[in-house]
């Protein structure tokens, strides 16, 4: 009896030792399997992590266009807000030269104004004793002249003929005319020389800052008006005092108003800063024969200073901000499959931007980089591709 039961307590143990065994083999299984199988789930979405699949249908419907990058050479534009200025090469301040009354006013501001057109008449006593003495030297002149040399003395006749010609310039050059002279010699009237003389306009042009009105008195050197020939403009344009890349005298400038562009050049560059805003000005001319800018005005520069060295450079538009603040662009890595990329942005130049971190020829999505940029997001993911 006691070897039957010996022998059975040794079989039951075996039976357990095996029992034991198979759950240790499936427990182990359980454990292991799965992980690896987790593992390798873990991999497949990395590696499709920032990929978007978008089919042809969806493509079209978005405009997405794909194009391969290689170095190109851009054209180095620099944006400068500037100001409308007067062309002081085609300005005139208008002032007197002897203190006058106004008499009449003949023109109104921004009135354009041709030259020789009158702008004011004024009356001065100064002017109408100069008149009188142009008249009066120019009848001595006259009758010492019809003598003739050999009735009178050499003297009387160089004093009669140097008091013509200095009453003659004295005339001109307190603002009479060479018409109103002559005008004034023909008639040779004492009734003529009543002191009133015209401000005639010295060039065509646009009337601007009049500074006097009817029955005033005007004091030699005062400034009446401006009149300022509007088909050639300067432009006062600022840049910031660190600008990377130079701009020189002669750089084409296009300017922004009124939704048409403007060519012009850069013809002067100062070198002190201006000590509020701390940026450097530049003087631009620009051609303004369809009157499109006028002094006041703001406008937007861009400055064509030369051209880069072979880069990578995308539209815009191409390079957009993940969540996390970086740059990244679109290529399709394989058809139809779109893969998010990091890169640097060093610069934007007209309209475009250069990057680095890629390589030539990538396939690069350059419109409808939104599109895809959004359908992304939608997935979950972080659209970060560290």
């Amino acid at each position: 009896m006691k070897c039957v039961f010996l022998g059975g307590v040794y079989e039951r143990m075996k039976l357990l030792k095996k029992y034991i065994s198979i759950r240790i083999l499936i427990l182990s299984t359980f454990f292991l399997f799965p992980m690896n199988a987790i593992s390798a789930e873990n991999k497949e979405t990395k590696s499709e992590k920032n990929m978007v699949v978008l089919n042809k249908d969806a493509q079209r419907a978005a405009g997405i266009v794909v194009t391969k990058l290689k170095p190109q050479v851009m054209k180095t534009s620099i944006p400068a807000p500037g100001e409308v200025i007067p062309n002081a090469k085609l300005t005139n301040k208008i002032t007197t030269r002897v203190s006058a009354q106004v008499i009449k006013r003949n023109v109104q501001e921004g009135e354009h104004v041709t030259k020789n057109q009158i702008l004011a008449t004024l009356s001065s006593v100064d002017m109408a004793k100069v008149q009188g003495d142009l008249i009066l030297a120019a009848q001595e002149w006259q009758r010492v002249k019809s003598l003739g040399k050999e009735a009178v003395s050499g003297k009387r006749y160089s004093e009669a003929q140097v008091a013509y010609q200095h009453a003659y310039s004295t005339a001109f050059a307190y603002g009479l005319t060479e018409a109103e002279i002559n005008e004034l010699l023909r008639t040779q009237k004492s009734s003529q020389a009543k002191g009133e003389f015209n401000i005639l306009a010295p060039r065509d042009g646009t009337v601007f800052n009049i500074n006097f009105i009817e029955g005033e008195l005007i004091e030699p050197g005062r400034i009446l008006l401006q009149v300022v020939d509007e088909s050639i403009v300067w432009i006062d344009a600022k840049l910031p005092s660190d600008l990377v890349r130079p701009v020189k005298v002669g750089d084409l400038v296009k300017v922004n108003a009124k939704n048409r562009t403007l060519l012009g050049n850069v013809i002067q560059i100062h070198h002190q800063l201006d000590e509020t805003t701390r940026t450097r000005s530049l003087r631009i001319e620009v051609n303004n024969k369809e009157d499109m800018l006028h002094p006041g005005q703001y406008v937007n520069c861009q400055i064509e200073s030369g051209e880069t060295m072979p880069v990578m450079a995308l539209p815009v538009d191409a390079v957009l901000r993940t969540s996390d603040g970086d740059w990244a662009i679109y290529i399709e890595s394989r058809p139809d499959n779109f893969k998010q990329v990091e890169v640097k942005v060093v610069e934007n130049v007209d309209g475009h931007v250069i990057i680095e971190g890629v390589i030539p020829g990538l396939e690069v999505v350059t419109k409808g980089a939104f599109f895809v940029h959004s359908e992304l997001n939608k997935q979950g993911f972080d659209a970060h591709g560290h």
